[in-house]
């Protein structure tokens, strides 16, 4: 079963230096769907947020969790930016010549501008002032995001009462990413009538020669098939445990033949 979005809502406030919503803008965006996907993805940027803080605290360099920040921005909050766009922009009746709808495209650039930056960061000697640099970043990243998406559903709420989601064909889950992206998944986790699929985004956001263990209480022929005929000779498949009660194997990509 697919979790509600009234489980999923869990908006973090925004930051002090924000202006706060008017009491017009609070009643709608708790109750517009486009409203509850943007809190799941904030949510899930100010965690990975949190972790690169937590390791600079420490006298670490985040190269680890950097990249993790940036996937999640990659695969989730700019594909939300890019999907919005094919949506929900021609909603608006003035289409690309209003200019709340120019802004927001403009928004996306900076959205993806802001990404290649951190991107660059994973890279960086770790010395103080990059640590220092990383910080304002971050702090930038977070008070863009609460601005942008406040601006978008404030725009598109007059506009339609639905979200990305509900029209996104074939659908994709946000929740589906934190389930899938570490170095195992557990197939039992995820909905069944969408673990399939959602694992198999997971196969095609690794690397070459990165490995994937998939596990499952149940036999895992059906993924093995779906994933060699669409893929053939990208991904090499080795079991590591085959029933009666648990399914483990490992999942490496490999260059195509």
């Amino acid at each position: 079963m697919v979790p509600t979005r009234n489980a999923e809502r869990q908006a973090p406030p925004p930051s002090p230096e924000l202006d706060q919503p008017s009491s017009s803008e609070e009643h709608w965006v708790g109750e517009h769907p486009l409203a509850d996907e943007h809190a799941v993805l904030l949510r899930e940027v100010h965690t990975r947020g949190r972790a690169v803080r937590a390791a600079l605290s420490e006298g670490r360099w985040p190269d680890h969790e950097v990249a993790g920040l940036v996937d999640y921005l990659r695969y989730e909050v700019l594909d939300q930016a890019v999907t919005t766009e094919r949506l929900l922009f021609p909603l608006v009746r003035a289409g690309l010549a209003d200019s709340g709808i120019r802004q927001l495209i403009g928004d996306h650039l900076q959205l993806r501008d802001l990404t290649d930056q951190l991107a660059d960061v994973v890279t960086a000697n770790g010395d103080q002032k990059a640590g220092d640099d990383l910080a304002k970043l971050l702090g930038a990243l977070d008070e863009f995001l609460v601005r942008h998406m406040r601006a978008e559903e404030v725009l598109l709420s007059a506009t339609t009462s639905v979200g990305v989601e509900s029209l996104r064909q074939p659908f994709r889950c946000h929740l589906w990413f934190p389930l899938t992206e570490g170095p195992e998944v557990d197939l039992d986790a995820l909905p069944r009538e969408f673990a399939h699929r959602a694992v198999l985004e997971r196969f095609s956001r690794l690397r070459l020669g990165e490995r994937l263990l998939v596990r499952s209480s149940r036999e895992l022929d059906g993924l093995w098939n779906l994933l060699s005929s669409g893929w053939p000779g990208e991904y090499a498949w080795a079991y590591l445990e085959e029933g009666p009660n648990r399914w483990r194997v490992e999942v490496t990509r490999r260059a195509p033949e």
